[in-house]
């Protein structure tokens, strides 16, 4: 008898636990009429055989037999291979019957399930022993068939299908034994009128109605209701249909009509749902972008569906500008005055057009798109409504990320029926998402397990209505839901089917969370997940196939795809339809019928489509990108992989690398030990893969193998991959990316509580943790972060966030709850420290100015004093398109500088020193200007500016302007003038949002002020502060710059410019740091010295005040950087490391400006100010610089370059800024914390 190697059958039926005490307990009889003269033992061998081979999703299938060749029970292995031909399954058959005992226990298993052929005269045995025997009594007209089972592991409609499915593979042997043994697991007729029927009464009807039809009638029916409820505004549905009105006029006039793409790249905002509407109006068809994601990932969106147009949020501009794409600032350029609504363009919209495109993850590396259109929606939009409870009385949160295409449901489904949309801000859903619910009055969610995890049902006593969706709940978080009391429900779907699939009932105690209900949104279909022309059997398990007019049009120019993922006229239809044809989408889900309703049980993804933390992901898209950045002639293979520490078994998406070894030993059977060249290769793959797929999508730890493994077919083995790796610890996983640091205990109660909280959220002893380690080494992501906040929060520890991405250990994250709770206001203050000096000056106020005009008196911080003494003025340029009220617009720029006192200072000498004197008023000058016929508005502001700073500028004015030039009545270009000494580049971005809000007449919010700031300056010139700066700086000596002795003629404004290569920092240290180590070995090789001191200009907004980052003002100052080359170490890490200590130890004293540390803390000199910066800009402003030099610490990436300045003055002094500071520029507002990287100003002597 041959014998199978890998021979790995499935149990069939799967025991609940060991020990289960069988008891069978019901009886199905089954006759299969007479047929001709056949081996009839062997055909029924081989036709059960098909059958568990069905139902077990396996071709190695295994029973017991007991015939009159083998009195006793002896077990029958059988490898179906679905190629191979009916009469090989029936040899291998003869050669078992025919076989010994000793032969056949060499492949022996366990099996749960008995075939029983006898013959008329003779009695069955053993029948009662297994949860399911096939009793085949053979007669000469026929054979009669019974089935005994336990009814508890299998319910008697799924034996009867059994039984059925058994006659059919029977027959078929027995008329075609040339036949492939596929064609035996094809469902039997019964089973298919069964599916036909069920099919019948719940398939979806074609709806033609538009989705902004179904919205308007809702305007007109109740335009006083509240259709919208966000964090920055309300509207009712009488002025969201205005609103959206006006903005799809726009974009008609931009060209929009049928099947043209919009992007949306927007906030969380009410104006969100304004601009869905308004390209639905329009006729367009929309996508959403998600600013959060990679640059790289948006252009190829873009690139894919070639919109004409992108409506953005003020703050994403220079992402837009970087998409090279045209804008609509939505809600800036919404026209103020009311107009007709477009119903001439809404006529030719048509039920095929498409409404909107959505993007997965794709195998290609590059993201799919797919096209849902109008009848797509409307089609099951009533089923989903009524099914999920969704009414006029429901206050939808809009909780899911614009990158998944669920949030599109959330915010059109909940208008067509009246309902409220709620949108709580991206900082409240992070840091208060309970908080949010409540003050929104949401009463209907639908959220991911994971972030479900963070919520108890008490803090969200008002949601009556729970959609749960991307993964099962467990079964103790469902109970404590179910308490509650609230309708609860699980939403299946994928998006390339409108609005979901099919709903499943959590409500009742017990409940399986794997069920589902029949689909509101489509037919289904259960197939052969290897072969989706076999229409699997009733119960078996296999790929769910949906079909019906909510199935989405395909993907955008991916014809390839299109013809893997939708189906069409498959083989079984034949036996269904008389025409054979059909349309379907294959979803890669594995489900199975419940033989008694035809409802489906989900049981997984097939293939390489996996879930992890409720995210939908392929696989090989993160194979495609990794096998690049390793440079592997093999391929890497991704894994989802639960560490055998993790009780609560929260996956980790795991890299493996083959790597080529001579002699080495093994972890493992397959997978190599740790090694530093391969943990910095990873480490740096890592990092560069975050720069293209979106953060859920990047491995937690990437392992080396010597070789990947394989099945006897050549395939890959990715079972043996991920049970391999399920054998190792999350540390032994983790210690392939990193390096364990000496374990750190927690010191203070503080400490004690973070970590409590760690271990908690992370499922980890304590013992594995240090408070050195950072949180997201520790397996920590961003559902993680949110719940690790939420807990310590509870337990007295108040962290943000952002504390927890930014913090690189938890004992840094743990000093944060000092800077949350202290700085959330300033200390009182006893005495005012400006009070002498301001009483001094307004008893001897120069003229022209009066007290009464004075609002208040300041010192200047050092950077700030040298900025007011600076002549030059900035220019930012903001094109308007589409309409502008300028008187409005007036209105604006007046309100912004009523509401910031820094941008009504005038700077006044007084006293060796200059003071900022705030005005109670100034009436800011705003100009309207028309440009000559031959220029357009932009290249006219540029000359305006150029002569404008020709002009004389007084320091005792008021220096604030705005200018609006116009070259056609919806085009102009807002110029605004402003000195440095009023800003710097952080605020800007809180500047030009202020101005926008108020031209929106909605308020303008300041949580701090500079003079806030400036008491907090003053208030750090403690001794601790001077100390720190003595010891740091003891016995050092200004580095002198080699342009010392140069004589100055003129003022020359020079710029070199050199690409460079570029690195990935190691892991723990940032870019800054490794920008000043370059300069500070460039600064080595030029003066050959290794003692160096240089400045460095630092964003100076660490204090604990609240938006610190909006502060309006100069915040930036100027502090040493003392960098010591010559150590007995030497090495690059500790050059690194040091820099990098150092700058973290100054944050606490930073404000002290750098003429004051080197009055009181050195005994240098007065240094002359020439000067020469170095400047690297965040990737997110149109300036992209690192360094020059040190090609030993950078690596190229093309994407960064490189600027050294040196500007050189008639005043012998020298001052880094801005390529176009001093001179005119169109604006690019920088991404502030959002960038994910540092600015860095470098100076020397």
């Amino acid at each position: 008898m041959k014998v199978f190697t890998e021979f790995e059958p499935a149990a069939f039926p799967a025991l609940p636990y060991d020990g289960f005490k069988v008891v069978a307990n019901d009886c199905i009889p089954l006759t299969i009429e007479a047929v001709e003269p056949t081996p009839a033992k062997e055909a029924l061998a081989v036709a059960w055989g098909a059958v568990l081979a069905s139902y077990t999703d396996s071709c190695d299938v295994l029973f017991g037999l007991v015939s009159s060749f083998h009195a006793t029970v002896q077990p029958f292995p059988l490898r179906m291979q679905p190629e191979e031909p009916v009469e090989t399954a029936l040899n291998q058959a003869k050669e078992i019957f025919s076989a010994s005992s000793e032969e056949i226990l060499r492949t022996i298993g366990k099996f749960f399930n008995i075939l029983i052929i006898h013959s008329e005269e003779e009695s069955a045995k053993n029948e009662d022993l297994y949860p399911l025997s096939i009793h085949c009594r053979i007669q000469q007209d026929a054979i009669q068939i019974k089935a005994l089972f336990d009814s508890r592991l299998l319910g008697p409609e799924t034996v009867q299908m059994m039984l059925f499915q058994f006659r059919h593979a029977f027959q078929s042997i027995v008329q075609s034994p040339k036949a492939l043994l596929n064609s035996l697991q094809g469902c039997c007729p019964e089973g298919i009128q069964k599916i036909i029927q069920w099919n019948d009464e719940t398939a979806p009807e074609c709806i033609k109605t538009l989705g902004h039809e179904l919205i308007e009638q809702r305007c007109r029916e109740q335009p006083s209701a509240q259709a919208v409820c966000a964090w920055d505004g309300t509207l009712t549905y009488e002025q969201l249909n205005v609103q959206s009105s006006k903005l799809a006029s726009l974009l008609i006039a931009a060209g929009i009509g049928p099947d043209r793409f919009v992007g949306l790249l927007m906030e969380k905002s009410m104006w969100t749902t304004v601009a869905i509407l308004a390209v639905m109006k329009a006729g367009g068809c929309f996508y959403l972008l998600d600013a959060s994601q990679p640059m790289q990932r948006l252009s190829l969106m873009c690139r894919k569906a070639q919109p004409r147009v992108i409506l953005i949020s003020a703050i994403h501009l220079a992402i837009a500008d970087a998409l090279d794409v045209p804008t609509l600032i939505v809600p800036r350029d919404i026209p103020s005055t009311n107009i007709s609504p477009p119903e001439l363009q809404t006529r030719s919209v048509q039920p095929h057009h498409r409404l909107y495109a959505g993007f997965t993850s794709g195998s290609t590396g590059e993201p799919k798109g797919f096209v849902i259109d109008q009848v797509a929606f409307s089609s099951g939009l009533k089923a989903y409504c009524a099914q999920s409870g969704l009414t006029a009385d429901s206050r939808v949160l809009q909780f899911a990320s614009y990158s998944f295409i669920v949030s599109v449901t959330d915010q059109i489904a909940p208008l067509t029926q009246g309902a409220c949309i709620c949108v709580p801000s991206e900082d409240n859903l992070q840091n208060d998402l309970s908080g949010a619910i409540n003050r929104l009055k949401a009463n209907w969610a639908k959220l991911t397990t994971s972030v479900l995890s963070l919520l108890a049902p008490s803090d969200v006593s008002g949601l009556s209505t729970l959609i749960v969706v991307g993964e099962a709940m467990d079964a103790v978080e469902l109970a404590t839901w179910q308490l509650k009391g609230i309708s609860l429900f699980s939403l299946y779907g994928v998006s390339e089917n409108s609005k979901g699939a099919m709903f499943g009932s959590l409500n009742d105690p017990g409940c399986d969370v794997r069920h589902f209900a029949r689909p509101f949104g489509a037919t289904p279909w259960v197939v052969d997940r290897h072969d989706p022309n076999i229409l699997l059997p009733i119960g078996a398990e296999g790929e769910l196939l949906l079909e019906g007019p909510c199935v989405s049009r395909g993907y955008i120019d991916n014809e390839e795809q299109n013809q893997m993922t939708f189906l069409r006229d498959l083989a079984w239809l034949k036996d269904i339809r008389s025409d054979g044809q059909g349309r379907f989408l294959r979803t890669g889900d594995l489900v199975r019928y419940n033989a008694k309703d035809g409802t489906l049980y989900m049981l997984g993804r097939k293939g390489t489509r996996v879930k992890i933390r409720g995210q939908r992901i392929e696989l090989a898209e993160i194979e495609h990108h990794l096998r690049f950045l390793f440079d592997s002639k093999e391929r890497a293979v991704v894994e989802v992989v639960v560490p055998s520490d993790d009780t609560a078994k929260n996956p980790m998406l795991v890299a493996f690398v083959p790597v080529e070894e001579q002699k080495c030993s093994l972890v493992s059977d397959l997978f190599l030990p740790p090694k530093s060249d391969f943990r910095d290769k990873a480490q740096g793959a890592l990092s560069n893969l975050r720069d293209i797929l979106p953060s859920f999508m990047v491995p937690s730890t990437v392992i080396s193998t010597l070789t990947l493994p394989r099945t006897p077919t050549g395939k890959l083995h990715r079972r043996m991959l991920r049970e391999t790796a399920s054998k190792l610890s999350r540390k032994e996983l983790l210690a392939y990316i990193s390096i364990e640091a000496t374990h750190q205990a927690p010191t203070t109660e503080l400490e004690i509580i973070l970590l409590q909280v760690c271990c908690q959220v992370l499922n980890l002893p304590s013992s594995a943790v240090g408070m050195q380690a950072n949180f997201f080494d520790l397996g920590g992501n961003s559902i993680t972060a949110r719940r690790l906040v939420t807990l310590a929060r509870e337990s007295g520890l108040s962290v943000t966030v952002a504390d927890v991405f930014r913090q690189s250990s938890l004992s840094n994250l743990a000093e944060c709850h000092r800077e949350s709770s202290d700085g959330a206001m300033l200390e009182d203050i006893d005495t005012d420290p400006f009070e002498s000096i301001r009483n001094e000056f307004l008893a001897n106020i120069p003229a022209p100015w009066t007290v009464e005009q004075i609002e208040d008196v300041l010192p200047t911080l050092e950077e700030q004093e040298y900025m007011a003494n600076i002549h030059e003025l900035d220019y930012h340029l903001f094109e308007l398109t589409g309409p502008v009220d300028i008187t409005q617009l007036r209105h604006a720029c007046q309100a912004l500088v009523d509401h910031h006192a820094i941008l009504r200072s005038i700077y006044l000498p007084f006293r060796q020193t200059i003071l900022q004197v705030n005005l109670r008023h100034v009436t800011v000058p705003f100009t309207l200007h028309a440009s000559t016929d031959q220029d357009d508005a932009e290249i006219w502001a540029k000359s305006f500016c150029d002569h404008d700073q020709q002009q004389t500028c007084r320091v005792d004015e008021p220096r604030i302007e705005f200018n609006l030039v116009q070259d056609a009545p919806e085009h102009c270009v807002l110029v605004l003038r402003l000195p440095h000494a009023q800003y710097d580049a952080t605020c800007l971005t809180k500047l030009v949002t202020d101005l926008w809000a108020a031209y929106e007449n909605r308020d303008i919010h300041i949580a701090s002020n500079f003079t806030t700031f400036i008491h907090k300056c003053f208030q750090q010139k403690t001794p601790r502060a001077y100390g720190f700066w003595k010891d740091v700086l003891l016995n050092s000596h200004i580095t002198p710059s080699s342009f010392e002795n140069i004589p100055v003629a003129d003022e020359k404004y020079v710029v070199f410019e050199r690409e460079i290569p570029m690195v990935t920092p190691p892991r723990g240290i940032t870019m800054a740091t490794v920008i000043k180590a370059a300069w500070a070995r460039l600064l080595e090789e030029r003066t050959g010295r290794s003692d160096l001191v240089f400045g460095q200009y630092i964003s100076n907004r660490n204090f604990p005040l609240p938006a610190v980052d909006d502060i309006v003002g100069p915040c930036v100052n100027l502090i040493p950087m003392r960098v010591e080359t010559d150590t007995d170490s030497g090495t690059v890490n500790n050059l690194l490391q040091t820099i990098q200590t150092q700058y973290a130890e100054s944050i606490s004293f930073e404000s002290l400006g750098w003429k004051d540390i080197a009055r009181t803390c050195t005994q240098w000199p007065v240094p002359p100010m020439k000067q020469v910066y170095f400047l690297a800009y965040p990737l997110t402003t149109s300036l992209r610089l690192v360094l020059e030099s040190s090609n030993a610490l950078l690596r190229k990436d093309e994407s960064q370059r490189v600027l050294a300045r040196l500007e050189d003055t008639e005043d012998g002094e020298a001052h880094g800024v801005w390529e176009n500071s001093g001179k005119h520029f169109r604006d690019e507002i920088p991404g502030g914390g959002d960038s994910g990287a540092q600015d860095v100003f470098l100076m020397n002597f």
